[in-house]
């Protein structure tokens, strides 16, 4: 009778840090490819790049006769000698009173360093930025693939399915840009891998992920202002491991009583019973609430920088963008906020649409003087069926994920629309059509273009079914590792809808990168842990079928970490 060959769980003698490395390595090359072959491709100025890009004194330079910036993607960018954030106006461009506060001018800087290594001309070459974001996009999927406590397949599987999703073009797009929607993307792919690691076993292992967690998350929430309400899901996790403070066990309280007692012998040998235990526990409380304390202090301190104009003007084209749009009587909705009836009009277009003589009147001044979160969360409260068509038009953009530029266009009786032209993809070279798009890899963008026009009740759908699959599993370390980033994933999705969603209403896309991304996350951690679980249950039939006895090495549960 032959004998059942025993499987091996090692898929190579290669050690897993060894693999791990191969694979991030791989993962960048396929990014870089991804970027720079047969041409480089990025994300086009809105004119809004300026805001972050004057922190290290540079401005694009443009050749003679170049057409609109929104149109091409400029790389190069020289120096200015005495020019910083603090001036108002950048070339022809008119700078906001408060330039952004990004992680991702680490990035900058870092792209800064390698466009001298490379000897690529100018101060700074954006290209430069987008290999740097690749290499740290690759080192995150290769963390996942040693961290992931799956079998050799399914990690090899789950990484390539994230390199997937990231090398989407309105993901990977952003490297070779001046905005910081790609620090985004960076600090949210090593959450995920932080959040695994709180999950895993070892102590040190879940230090090092208080670390990660920590880390990357305070430069996920310092680089946009909008993903600020990413700290409470992150502070939650980073406090779920500390353990409770015990009851003083029987030795402790015996070192108690001998320290009463006066018996300073006995008490030394008493506490040393639990003394080490309680230091461990005491210092893992303590390093994640330091991490808590750190990442809000600097979330905080970073989108806390806002004047009050720019808030005003921001609540102001919420107002006229989103929520006149989405209004069967805008005169009345005028009316309430107290604003001039000429609003009315430009429902659906941003205020600056309007004729300068309108914008400077008395009327619309004292307008958006009054404006501020609380009234507009008042008149929320006093019109609830007025909240689902906002949500309803917001989920709109979700499906067309592209970012855009906000335009003014000539509209009826003299008034002006919005105008929303996509941001173009690629450079001017070789005769290229003005706002060119980059589709040679597009299967986030193109699968949420099949949704087009289904509404908020789909979106729903796209965040409710990752989470009951995974829980359908019923797989008690799925649901603290894969559920733990699922969980997040979707927190982080429904926070930046909802900013999204109220925030200025112009370049509603852009904002909603972070939550396209975590969706398309949470479908993948979803799917891989799905697959896993049914695999193991059929071989586990076949074999119980067969009357097979399968090795303890084969039966151990499918999650185990394999070296």
């Amino acid at each position: 009778m032959r004998t059942p060959r025993i499987e091996d769980l090692r898929p190579t003698r290669l050690p897993a840090t060894v693999l791990a490395a191969a694979v991030g390595a791989g993962s960048a090359v396929l990014l870089i490819l991804r970027l720079f072959v047969p041409r480089p491709v990025g994300v086009a100025d809105n004119y809004d790049g300026v805001r972050l890009m004057c922190h290290l004194g540079v401005d694009v330079r443009l050749p003679r006769n170049t057409p609109r910036l929104r149109d091409y993607v400029y790389y190069r960018y020289d120096h200015l000698a005495h020019f910083g954030c603090q001036r108002h106006a950048l070339g022809s461009i008119r700078l906001p009173d408060v330039p952004y506060q990004s992680s991702q001018l680490l990035v900058l800087y870092a792209g800064r360093a390698l466009t001298r290594v490379l000897g690529l001309p100018g101060y700074l070459d954006l290209r430069a930025v987008g290999i740097v974001c690749c290499l740290l996009i690759g080192t995150a999927v290769g963390l996942l693939y040693r961290i992931a406590t799956l079998r050799h397949r399914y990690r090899l599987l789950l990484c390539a399915a994230v390199v997937a999703v990231v090398g989407d073009t309105v993901f990977i797009d952003y490297a070779v840009s001046p905005f910081s929607e790609i620090a985004s993307v960076i600090g949210l792919l090593y959450v995920a891998v932080g959040v695994l690691m709180l999950a895993g076993p070892g102590r040190r292992r879940r230090l090092a992920g208080i670390a990660v967690t920590g880390v990357s998350g305070l430069f996920l929430a310092t680089a946009k202002t909008q993903n600020v309400s990413a700290v409470l899901p992150l502070a939650l996790l980073l406090l779920l491991p500390a353990v409770p403070m015990p009851v003083p066990s029987r030795p402790a309280r015996l070192a108690g009583l001998a320290r009463l007692a006066g018996m300073r012998g006995l008490a030394r040998l008493a506490g040393r019973v639990r003394l080490p235990a309680l230091d461990r526990r005491l210092r893992h409380r303590l390093t994640g609430l330091v991490a808590v304390v750190v990442m809000a202090v600097g979330a905080f301190a970073v989108s806390g920088n806002e004047d009050k104009r720019t808030a005003q003007l921001t609540e102001a084209n919420f107002v006229v963008v989103t929520l006149l749009s989405t209004s069967a009587h805008p005169e009345r909705d005028v009316a309430e906020f107290g604003a001039p009836s000429w609003l009315a009009d430009y429902a659906g277009a941003p205020p600056w649409c309007a004729p300068t003589t309108l914008q400077d009147s008395a009327a619309y001044q004292k307008f958006t003087k009054g404006l501020s979160h609380q009234r507009i969360l008042g008149f929320f409260l006093d019109h609830r069926t007025r909240l689902l068509p906002v949500l309803n038009r917001v989920a709109g953009y979700f499906y067309e994920p592209r970012p855009t530029a906000t335009l003014c266009g000539p509209g009826p009786h003299g008034t002006q629309v919005i105008v929303l032209p996509r941001l173009g993809n690629y450079t001017h070279l070789a005769h290229t059509p003005r706002g060119l798009q980059d589709h040679r890899w597009s299967p986030v963008t193109d699968a949420l273009g099949l949704l087009r026009g289904s509404g908020l009740a789909t979106l729903l759908l796209l965040w409710l079914l990752p989470a009951a699959a995974v829980t359908a599993t019923r797989r008690r370390r799925a649901l603290r590792g894969v559920g733990a980033v699922l969980a997040l994933l979707l927190v982080v999705a429904l926070t930046q809808f909802g900013e999204s969603a109220f925030a200025d209403g112009i370049d509603t896309a852009k904002h909603l990168d972070l939550a396209v991304l975590a969706t398309a996350l949470a479908w993948v951690f979803a799917a891989v842990e799905v697959l896993a679980a049914l695999t193991r249950r059929v071989r586990r039939d076949t074999a119980a079928v067969a009357g097979i006895p399968r090795p303890a090495s084969v039966s151990a549960p499918e999650s185990e970490p394999v070296a």
